[in-house]
């Protein structure tokens, strides 16, 4: 059987994947991007992180064992990835080719998804090449965005990301003259670790969002969001084989 009529058999199967856990009367849809043409690693989706466990998997299992959220949801183009969000009971939204390409980006992929599915009002984008994704981080994600819209802000649509905090002194370079500028910082009164409160730096682990944010702001994000604030040793993102090898180490010695 052909991709496309894979995917189709899968999307209408796994239609209502919903995991009933979360009760909430704000529901909110789980979303994984999983396109099959990754560069660095070819179809890093589904590469392995330990034995039998491949990336796609492993954030599957986690957003499973967070039990916040009422469906769960892979977007992909690529059979093989589809069979593994099958095999880990993840609904598969057939993601068109148009926005599968190396240039397109996540915004477009997670409007392609919300047009065919206007039924879903909240809903959180999940890296799954985070492999340190942790179910507390969903849970508090997922507190923090209900407390939110429980608010009632009607004109702030509700969002929730990750951030780790970061205590780099940072500096930028004039192209013109070459000359340095310290960017959040004082050089002559460097601060110690100790008396500042650092930048948050977002991770890119996952996005939680009122719909409205995409479909009319055209943003995961606002100035109104709340954050998750990640540990350090978390933030580990797989973008090339290197990156995929110190994963494995590490969780090797978890």
């Amino acid at each position: 059987m052909g991709l496309i009529p894979t995917l189709i058999v899968l999307f209408y199967v796994f239609e209502s994947c919903f995991t009933g856990s979360s009760n909430s009367e704000h529901p909110i849809a789980a979303l994984v991007l999983a396109r099959g043409g990754s560069k660095g690693i070819p179809l890093k989706n589904i590469a392995e992180i330990q034995p039998n466990q491949t990336l796609l998997g492993r954030a599957l299992g986690t957003i499973h064992q967070s039990g916040v959220f009422d469906s769960i949801w892979v977007s992909t183009d690529h059979e093989q990835i589809a069979y593994e969000a099958d095999r880990h009971g993840a609904a598969v939204f057939a993601r068109s080719a148009m926005h599968a390409q190396d240039h397109s980006t996540s915004l477009d992929a997670v409007r392609e998804f919300l047009d065919a599915h206007p039924e879903i009002h909240n809903f959180a984008l999940i890296q799954c090449t985070s492999p340190f994704l942790r179910a507390h981080y969903l849970v508090t994600a997922a507190h923090q965005f209900h407390s939110r819209m429980n608010a009632g802000m009607e004109n702030a649509p509700a969002c929730t990301f990750s951030v780790v905090r970061s205590y780099k002194l940072r500096w930028k370079e004039d192209v013109e003259t070459g000359h340095l500028k310290a960017i959040n910082f004082d050089p002559f009164a460097r601060p110690r670790r100790q008396d500042w409160p650092g930048e948050l730096v977002e991770t890119g682990m996952f996005y939680f969002a009122d719909r409205r944010l995409v479909m009319e702001m055209g943003s995961f994000q606002s100035e109104t969001c709340t954050v998750v604030e990640v540990d350090e040793q978390d933030v580990l993102e797989i973008d090339n084989w290197r990156h995929l090898t110190l994963a494995r180490i590490l969780l090797g010695m978890e």
